[in-house]
């Protein structure tokens, strides 16, 4: 079942950020939680995605279950960091993709900001996409 790296990763992660469907799919019907937190920041296999723009495995994981609003150690959640890294998938996927599957746009961080809040710190962050994180 799971394969634990030293940091508590699992090959779930890394083919979670690899865009891996088959990898993310052959570890989940291997019985690997879904929402398996690493021990460093207490990312969950979506975060890894998230992180890298790995829409396709994203939407995998979302449909097995993975909790989008999952927080790792910042008190972030995929959306917070979907729009941090939102140059992964300029064209919005992830974003959409989190929103359409519930993710809070409510939600704040450790500091106390929104999604919505944190595209401001975002050179260049698209105004159509800000629009989708106004609650």
């Amino acid at each position: 079942m799971s394969e634990l790296d030293r940091d508590g990763r699992d090959p779930l992660h890394y083919a979670a950020k690899n865009d891996d469907v088959a990898g993310v799919r052959v570890r989940l019907d291997a019985g690997v939680d879904v929402n398996l937190a690493d021990r460093r920041i207490r990312y969950t296999p979506l975060h890894f995605a998230v992180q890298d723009g790995a829409v396709e495995a994203a939407c995998v994981l979302l449909d097995a279950g993975a909790d989008v609003q999952a927080v790792y150690d910042p008190g972030a959640t995929p959306l917070h960091l979907a729009v941090i890294r939102w140059r992964k998938s300029p064209d919005g996927a992830m974003i959409k993709l989190l929103l359409d599957h519930g993710a809070d746009k409510t939600a704040t961080e450790k500091n106390g900001h929104t999604p919505a809040e944190i595209t401001k710190g975002q050179f260049g962050f698209p105004d159509e996409l800000a629009e989708l994180l106004q609650p």
